[in-house]
C-alpha cells in the first residue's frame, strides 16, 4: 500500500494493473511464428536441429506472456531458471514492472543450436498441453506464445508502452473538485518524465552502487549491496543485513552461507554465492549477471537524468504554483557518513561529484496547470534519447464511493504511458 496526501495507492492487489502493449508491425528484420500447442512447437524446434546449418546464423528466442502478481521480475527469473534449467542471461524482457501489482510482459528466452534438446525436454517436463507453466503458489504464470527470428535491438523496439488500470481509494471527499481540476489538466498537458522513485531501490541506493562500479570501488558497492538496511524494510531484512555487516568488517564472509535470507533478497543471494567463489570483490561484481548489475547503472544514469531535469524546473522564476512531492532516505547515519567518506569525496570527476553531493535527495516538483510551453515540450530531450516531458493519453476515468473506506472517494482510471514512463508521476500529480 502506497500512501499520498489525498490518496492510497495498491491498497488490493487488483487495485493496480498493468499491461505491455508491443508493437506486431514487425520489420524485415523480425520474423514471428505463432505456435499454439506443444507438439508444434517440438516438431518446429526438432526441424530446426535437423537444418542446423540454415538456423546456425539466426538469432532465435522463445516468445511468452508473463503474468505475475506481488513478485518482482528478477525472483521470477531465478526460479524459472531453476526449474528450466536455463541461464538467467539468456532471459530477455523489454522493462521491468511493479511488484505489488498485477503486470503482464513479454518474456524472451534465447535459443541456440546446442540448447534445443534440452529445452524440448524442459517444456515435455513443465508445460501443460495449453503451454503454459504456473507457479506453485500461483505468483507467476508462463505462457507461450510462438518463436521469434530477431536480432537483440529488434526487440527492444517492440514495446511502445504500457497501459495501466489503477483504483485510487481514500480520497477525501473535499479534494474531490481539486482532483477533478487536475485531472482535467493532465488530459491536454505534459507530465515531467522523471525516473520513479522504484528505480532506485527500496533503500534508495541504487544509484550509488552504479556510481561506486562506475568508479571501480567495488568493495564499497558490495558493502552498500549488502550491509545497508533502510526502515523501509522489514524486521528481518534488517537483521540479516546487520549480521553480513559484521562479517564482511571482520573479513569472515565464509560464513554467510550459513545464513538463510529471505526472498526479498535475491539478488544478494546471488552475489554471496559469486563472491563466495570467487573470493574477490573486483571479480565478483564482473561475473554478476549483467542483468543484475545493469539495475544500479540504470540508477545511476536515471539520477542524473532527473537532476537534470529538477535543476531546468528550478531555473524559473514562477515556483510558486508548484506540486511537490520529496521522499525521504531512511538508512542509518553511520552508512550515510559512509557513502559521503568513500565514495562521494573520492569522485575525480567536478560534474558528476556537484551531481551527487546531494545523492540522497529524491525531490519531484510539478507547475499546478502543467503549462511547459516555454520549454518547447516536444523538443526538450535529455542528450537526444529521453523526453523531459511526456503527454499521458487518459482513456477513462471515473469517482465512485469508496466501497473499503466509508466516506472516501475512489478514483478507476485507465491512462496509456509510453515505454520508460513511470505512472508514479501521474499519481504524485493527481494526488499532493
Amino acid at each position: 500500500m502506497i500512501n499520498h496526501n489525498n490518496g492510497i495507492l495498491k491498497n488490493q492487489l487488483n487495485d493496480f494493473i498493468v499491461k505491455e502493449k508491443i508493437n506486431f508491425s514487425f520489420s524485415h528484420k523480425f520474423h514471428f511464428k505463432f505456435i499454439n500447442s506443444k507438439d508444434l512447437l517440438i516438431n518446429n524446434l526438432s526441424n530446426i536441429l535437423s537444418k542446423s546449418d540454415e538456423f546456425k546464423n539466426k538469432n532465435l528466442f522463445l516468445f511468452f506472456i508473463l503474468k505475475k502478481e506481488n513478485v518482482t521480475i528478477f525472483n521470477v527469473l531465478l526460479r524459472l531458471s531453476k526449474i528450466l534449467k536455463i541461464p538467467i542471461k539468456d532471459f530477455f524482457f523489454l522493462g521491468e514492472k511493479d511488484k505489488y501489482a498485477i503486470t503482464y510482459q513479454s518474456l524472451f528466452i534465447k535459443v541456440n543450436l546446442d540448447s534445443i534438446k534440452k529445452i524440448i525436454n524442459e517444456f515435455i517436463e513443465n508445460f501443460n498441453q495449453n503451454l503454459e507453466i504456473t507457479s506453485y503458489n500461483n505468483d507467476f504464470n508462463l505462457s507461450f506464445v510462438g518463436i521469434v527470428y530477431s536480432s537483440l535491438d529488434s526487440l527492444k523496439d517492440l514495446l511502445v508502452g504500457n497501459e495501466f488500470f489503477i483504483t485510487i481509494r481514500k480520497i477525501p471527499i473535499e479534494f474531490e473538485n481539486i482532483l477533478i481540476k487536475r485531472l482535467e489538466f493532465l488530459k491536454n498537458n505534459y507530465l515531467p518524465n522523471y525516473y520513479d522513485i522504484q528505480r532506485f531501490g527500496k533503500r534508495l541506493i541504487n544509484h550509488i552502487i552504479g556510481l561506486a562500479l562506475n568508479n571501480k570501488m567495488y568493495y564499497e558497492a558490495t558493502y552498500l549491496l549488502l550491509c545497508v538496511y533502510s526502515n523501509n524494510e522489514n524486521s528481518k531484512v534488517k537483521s540479516k543485513r546487520k549480521k553480513i555487516k559484521e562479517l564482511l568488517l571482520n573479513n569472515n564472509i565464509n560464513e554467510v552461507k550459513d545464513l538463510k535470507l529471505p526472498q526479498y533478497m535475491d539478488l544478494e543471494k546471488v552475489f554471496l554465492s559469486i563472491l563466495l567463489k570467487e573470493r574477490n570483490y573486483k571479480r565478483a561484481w564482473k561475473n554478476f549477471p549483467y542483468k543484475f548489475t545493469s539495475i544500479f547503472k540504470d540508477s545511476y544514469n536515471s539520477f542524473i537524468f532527473n537532476y537534470k531535469l529538477l535543476t531546468l524546473l528550478k531555473q524559473q522564476n514562477n515556483l510558486y504554483n508548484i506540486i511537490a512531492k520529496k521522499i525521504d532516505l531512511k538508512i542509518p547515519q553511520e552508512d550515510k557518513n559512509f557513502i559521503n567518506e568513500n565514495i562521494i569525496s573520492k569522485i575525480n570527476n567536478k560534474e558528476i561529484k556537484e551531481i551527487f553531493q546531494n545523492w540522497d535527495n529524491f525531490e519531484y516538483l510539478f507547475y499546478y496547470d502543467l503549462n511547459y510551453k516555454k520549454f518547447n515540450v516536444d523538443n526538450a530531450k535529455y542528450e537526444g534519447y529521453r523526453d523531459y516531458f511526456i503527454k499521458p493519453i487518459l482513456k477513462y476515468y471515473k469517482l465512485l464511493d469508496d466501497d473499503i473506506f466509508n466516506g472516501y472517494k475512489k478514483l478507476e482510471i485507465s491512462f496509456y504511458l509510453p515505454k520508460g514512463s513511470f505512472a508514479t508521476n501521474l499519481f504524485y500529480y493527481l494526488l499532493n
